[in-house]
């Protein structure tokens, strides 16, 4: 700290002050200068918020939860359905349906018909309700009534918050889902359902007896009694005739080609052999090749004394060749005696080819029988064929009339089954929890709301003493005059005692 000396004294100079309070310092000196408005503002809310918890009504809430399955046709037919049947569960779009049943008006008509509101009741006696009362008490009930699907289940609970006794509320609350399952087979039953499928069952049996009637009537006058079968053997009998005619015809080849070559052997064949043949030499053979011989000698003798292009010479040569050429027509030998027999070779194959020819015809001829066979079988096969193709098409007719009979009265069984279940009242819906008593407090308790109160109450008349502050436009310090007039401030005197004095030099 600095001093200053003025006349003698030495007077504290105090630092120039701070822009800014100390922000608890300012809060409480807020607090402590409206501690009065704080007060009254404080006592103006929380007398009559005590005042409404102590005289409030205690409102009680009964709930009841009821099981949603997603469909009762397995109870009906277990065999008709799939295994994901039993499995499903119900989907959002079918637990909003529901929803919508248990709101709706004739639900809580028929609630307040049957409990009505302890301010109609007159004594014990039930009172008599005109139409206009019950619409109009449905109508509050309605908006009493809170049904609630389950997050992942196939549960919806059903709630009723009132002022009224514990005793009404519960049965209101287990009286609308009572309401509500009688509604639900109401809602989910198809009026007129047996009665259509007795209409389609007879239908149906007519439309059988037409069918069944054209087909016999077909198979009498194509004298056909099943078609497919008629065809396939009329198919296996023309496969075996073709086999067998192929057949044929390579053993028709084989036999013309052996009957060939037979004929060849045969013609290379003598019918008759000499057994016993006695030869001589031919005397004609021997008296020319002696004069063959002769001329040949007298030839040479002429070449001693003459050329060989000698007119003489010329004439024995030509002699020569023209008795070569005589020699060459006349045989060596002369058959004496001979002895003749038969062939056997020729014979053998006489009789083959007698008998291959033989076959052949008879080759021939089953060709013939089998070729009219083959094509006779073809063109039944093919005739049936098409006939077939009416008999498959009035059997097809025949056989979905008939099972479409027999879903119509499956489809009927399962109606009529399911009208049982109705008078019976049985449906996917069942009550899992009642309401019973005690039944629970509605909304938060006394004391947590005590302590609301309070805690609202403070923190209300804090802020109204802030927002007049805030508001204020009285100059209070130092940083206001700087925030109104815009001139710092130097300093501040804020207290006159504790002088010292001067020291002496």
């Amino acid at each position: 700290m600095d001093w200053v000396q003025i006349d003698g004294k030495e007077i504290p100079l105090l630092e120039a002050p701070q822009k800014y309070e100390n922000p608890p310092r300012r809060i409480l000196y807020v607090l402590f200068k409206r501690k009065k408005m704080v007060r009254n503002i404080f006592l103006l809310l929380i007398v009559p918020m005590s005042l409404y918890l102590l005289l409030r009504p205690t409102e009680h809430t009964a709930t009841t939860k009821i099981l949603i399955k997603p469909s009762r046709a397995f109870l009906v037919s277990p065999a008709s359905q799939g295994d994901d049947a039993l499995s499903m569960l119900p989907t959002p779009e079918m637990l909003n349906t529901e929803v919508q049943i248990i709101k709706s008006p004739q639900v809580a008509e028929r609630v307040v018909k049957d409990v009505p509101f302890p301010f109609r009741m007159d004594g014990k006696k039930p009172p008599v309700l005109s139409e206009k009362t019950i619409v109009q008490d449905g109508r509050l009930m309605k908006a009493m009534l809170a049904p609630t699907p389950g997050k992942n289940a196939n549960v919806i609970e059903i709630s009723l918050t009132s002022e009224f006794p514990q005793e009404w509320t519960a049965r209101a609350v287990n009286r609308a889902a009572e309401v509500y399952l009688e509604e639900h087979v109401k809602v989910h039953k198809i009026q007129g359902v047996e009665q259509f499928y007795d209409e389609q069952e007879k239908r149906l049996v007519d439309q059988l007896t037409r069918a069944e009637t054209a087909l016999k009537d077909f198979q009498q006058k194509e004298n056909i009694v099943d078609a497919p079968q008629e065809v396939k053997d009329d198919l296996a009998a023309l496969t075996s005739f073709q086999r067998t005619l192929n057949e044929t015809n390579s053993a028709i080849k084989e036999t013309e080609q052996r009957v060939a070559v037979l004929d060849g052997q045969l013609k290379q064949q003598k019918p008759t052999v000499s057994s016993n043949t006695n030869i001589t030499a031919n005397p004609v053979y021997l008296q020319i090749q002696q004069k063959i011989t002769q001329l040949q000698l007298e030839r040479d003798g002429l070449l001693q004394r003459y050329t060989p292009e000698d007119r003489m010479v010329k004439d024995k040569e030509k002699e020569i060749e023209e008795l070569k050429k005589q020699l060459e027509n006349v045989k060596q030998t002369s058959v004496g005696q001979e002895s003749i027999s038969i062939n056997e070779v020729h014979r053998r194959i006489l009789n083959e080819l007698l008998t291959a020819r033989v076959q052949l015809r008879s080759l021939n001829e089953k060709k013939g029988v089998l070729t009219q066979q083959v094509a006779d079988y073809s063109k039944a096969a093919a005739d049936k064929q098409s006939k077939g193709y009416d008999y498959d098409r009035l059997l097809r007719d025949v056989t979905s009339k008939r099972d479409s009979l027999k879903l119509y009265k499956q489809k009927a069984e399962e109606a009529r089954i399911s009208d049982a279940m109705d008078e019976r009242k049985f449906s996917n819906a069942y009550i899992l929890d009642r309401a019973t008593l005690p039944l629970r407090e509605a909304g938060l308790g006394f004391s947590l709301l005590f302590s609301l109160a309070l805690i609202g109450s403070a923190c209300t008349a804090i802020a109204a003493a802030f927002g007049v502050e805030f508001f204020n436009k009285t100059v209070r310090n130092e940083t206001d005059i700087e925030e109104h007039l815009g001139l710092p401030v130097l300093a501040t005197i804020q207290y006159y005692g504790d002088l010292r004095p001067v020291p002496a030099k």
